[in-house]
């Protein structure tokens, strides 16, 4: 319990810090901390260059600060240059495209373009959470991901949010084994009965796959005619095209 402690008063020190440099003081009264303890623990956070001591004497945030707060969303010049992609398939497809990132439990779609002239738009889900394990966003990015992370993942217990959800720890690890040989997962009806929907991986600057280029449709007409397997290998092409382009911006 001492070091979840020690996590809480360091993040408090943080958050004071968010609100402009001060010195241990400062930083003692506005979170009452005692002065030992916010000494002991900037220390602590300086040498993980989450803080830094200024010229006067004072402490502000450090550059490890920023390092983690772009590691958690990518940049909006990221996403742009995403788009030209994500409208190529909008256009091949006639069904909405988006670019996920796996955030804890859940997916949430960073961007999302639509077909304007459909007859039917489906749900724009940008910004909200969706289950990893009912989405194919979800589960290429697991599938891709390191066994520690996998396991840790499928220790939780599982909703089924239709009938046709994997919930079963042992089916979804196998799972993940055959969208890794295919690079690309498809979901039919998994989380929403009316939608089906198909994604690959992205593998980001640092060799984490943490995000997902996907498309998804009603079902009725999605992927209707089109041959399922080619379009998940040309997702997955092109979003290894966006992961090139990523990588040398």
């Amino acid at each position: 319990m001492a070091g979840v402690q020690s996590i809480e008063r360091a993040f408090t020190i943080l958050r004071a810090l968010s609100l402009g440099a001060s010195g241990v003081t400062d930083i003692s009264e506005r979170t009452g901390l005692p002065k030992s303890t916010v000494s002991r623990l900037i220390s602590s956070l300086e040498f993980e260059r989450a803080v830094v001591q200024l010229a006067d004497g004072t402490y502000g945030l450090g550059r490890g600060i920023g390092e983690l707060a772009t590691s958690l969303r990518p940049g909006q010049d990221a996403l742009e240059l995403a788009r030209p992609h994500m409208l190529e398939l909008m256009e091949l497809t006639g069904e909405a495209v988006g670019i996920n990132q796996f955030d804890g439990q859940v997916i949430r779609t960073l961007l999302q373009v639509d077909d304007p002239a459909s007859s039917v738009v489906v749900r724009d889900w940008t910004d909200e959470p969706t289950p990893a394990h009912a989405v194919p966003a979800g589960l290429a990015i697991l599938a891709h991901s390191s066994r520690a992370t996998q396991a840790a993942f499928l220790e939780q217990e599982f909703v089924a949010h239709t009938n046709n959800t994997m919930t079963n720890p042992e089916q979804l690890r196998e799972r993940f084994r055959t969208i890794r040989e295919d690079g690309y997962a498809w979901v039919f009806q998994e989380f929403t009965e009316d939608i089906n929907s198909v994604a690959a991986p992205i593998v980001g600057a640092n060799g984490r796959t943490t995000m997902a280029l996907h498309i998804h449709g009603p079902s009725f007409r999605f992927p209707g005619n089109i041959d399922k397997d080619e379009l998940g290998t040309r997702v997955a092409a092109t979003a290894q095209r966006i992961e090139s382009q990523l990588l040398a911006a």
